[in-house]
């Protein structure tokens, strides 16, 4: 039961963000007393009760209850349980207050004051969005990646049939559906247990995308079990050296051909003499 209230204890600090998210968790909780005393004291408040305190408080209950939690949150809202704290009407409350406090006043110049000291006070307890950490420039007019734009082309224009899979690296998974419909990746964000989580496959081929070298038998394998088309590796170099093509060539041919592999071998690597020919032809016979 401890274990479960810290996880949403966790999810409620993803929720807030920092120091800046608590004072604006602090102004929703005082805006709710506000409300709630006002509806005490007057009549024509009454409403604002029913429709944003008392919900307010069911909410708070069921998303800060361990129990609600363990059967319901970690099942359904597995890794996004904070996204359940958008049901509160914070802005809601807040601005409610406000008005109630601006309305209160006859004189104008108080009005203003009033309104310019929420103003700050809410600027003060939020966090600027409009920064370069949140918005960056795009660099096109879908407003994606533009290396996903190209993946995306590359695959859906090879003339497979309807929902050609694909494999493409992290940064990438999130936007290559949002281009084209046509392209069925073998996971995406659920690798993080996003949602849903992944099977065998999945996640033993996210492994080898990760790798800065990956295992080929492996990736192979299971693009052969699952019917994939494409991989698309993620590599630092701006072009992929031939030396690498070649050595994935031959780890192919080797099982699809022992002809055509030897035939490659000796136009391909550079054989000192007969001798090392033989030794080289040698280890694949053995195998």
């Amino acid at each position: 039961m401890a274990a479960d209230f810290y996880s949403i204890l966790d999810n409620f600090k993803n929720f807030i963000g920092g120091r800046t998210g608590l004072l604006h968790w602090v102004l929703f909780c005082a805006a709710v007393v506000a409300i709630f005393l006002l509806g005490k004291k007057y009549k024509e408040e009454k409403q604002a009760v029913r429709f944003l305190v008392w919900p307010s408080v069911l909410v708070l209950l069921f998303i800060f209850n361990p129990l609600f939690y363990r059967y319901v949150g970690s099942r359904f809202f597995a890794g996004v349980y904070w996204r359940l704290f958008w049901m509160l009407p914070i802005s809601f409350s807040v601005a409610y207050v406000i008005v109630w406090l601006i309305c209160r006043w006859k004189k104008q110049a108080v009005r203003v004051a009033v309104f310019v000291a929420a103003l700050v006070t809410i600027m003060v307890s939020g966090q600027r969005i409009y920064s370069e950490t949140t918005f960056t420039e795009a660099e096109n007019e879908y407003k994606l990646p533009q290396a996903a734009i190209d993946v995306a082309d590359i695959i859906g224009n090879s003339g497979y049939s309807w929902k050609v899979k694909a494999v493409v690296p992290d940064e990438l998974f999130c936007y290559i559906r949002q281009y084209r419909c046509d392209i069925g990746l073998f996971y995406g964000r659920n690798v993080g247990g996003f949602i849903s989580g992944i099977g065998e496959d999945e996640d033993a081929m996210h492994q080898q995308m990760c790798q800065e070298k990956p295992d080929m038998e492996v990736v192979t394998e299971i693009a052969k079990r699952n019917g994939l088309v494409f991989l698309c590796f993620n590599r630092e170099e701006k072009e992929i050296p031939s030396s690498l093509i070649g050595e994935l060539v031959m780890d192919k041919l080797k099982d699809l051909e022992a002809v055509a592999y030897v035939r490659f071998a000796s136009v391909y690597r550079e054989f000192k003499d007969v001798n090392t020919f033989m030794s080289e032809l040698k280890k694949m016979l053995d195998k």
